[in-house]
């Protein structure tokens, strides 16, 4: 972990009450070349097409002009492309995916976040996590159920929990920590973002009214 997000993890640790200032001054070009390692180069693409493997071919100077944006405030966040993931039981799981730089962007607010939330969590929390996931909680939970004296497991899930989630509120508890009103305003804007269903459908048509092919 980079020396100051070591040291907010520090402060956060020692007080958690703190609230954090001058946060969004640390999405610089290093940080952003940091967070690039955390991008699949296979991801899928978001509404404008770009692959991970394309962007990275100009990182540099996509990094210098995301952070130029970020300093003039005039940085806006793209739609987010639906795709359809099928399930087990027939139905539909639906999924929202960024343009590439919004990822990258996602990603290095989310070390940053994580710097100071990671002190928070509670041992037994598992989901969204860095360097957590399934096998760590199923190995908890076997290791509990073998040394301890539980005698039932509750397995249960929210449906569409993160359609009902509760933009406001969400806003509401991050100043609890967050008090940078610049950042809580860039996470407000992927908040924002509209959502776009059937991108081969809009290119057609996009692509129809450049040509004036539609009528």
């Amino acid at each position: 972990m980079p020396t100051s997000l070591q040291a907010i993890a520090t402060k956060a640790k020692e007080n958690e009450e703190h609230r954090f200032l001058n946060l969004y001054r640390l999405i610089d070009e290093q940080h952003l070349h940091q967070s690039w390692l955390f991008i699949r180069q296979n991801a899928a693409y978001g509404v404008d097409r770009i692959s991970a493997k394309e962007y990275e071919e100009n990182l540099e100077d996509n990094i210098r002009n995301l952070v130029e944006r970020l300093k003039r405030k005039s940085y806006r966040a793209r739609l987010v492309r639906r795709h359809w993931i099928p399930k087990s039981d027939g139905r539909q799981r639906p999924l929202g995916i960024p343009v590439v730089e919004d990822k990258l962007l996602q990603v290095a607010v989310t070390r940053i976040l994580g710097a100071i939330y990671e002190q928070d969590f509670l041992t037994c929390s598992y989901g969204y996590r860095w360097k957590r996931g399934a096998l760590d909680a199923v190995h908890d939970l076997t290791v509990k159920l073998q040394f301890e004296p539980y005698n039932f497991v509750l397995e249960a899930d929210i449906e569409a929990f993160f359609d009902r989630i509760d933009h406001d509120r969400l806003i509401e508890l991050l100043s609890l920590r967050i008090a940078d009103k610049q950042l809580r305003r860039l996470i407000k804007k992927w908040l924002k973002a509209g959502v776009l269903e059937d991108l081969d459908r809009w290119s057609a048509i996009l692509e129809c009214l450049i040509r004036s092919e539609c009528f």
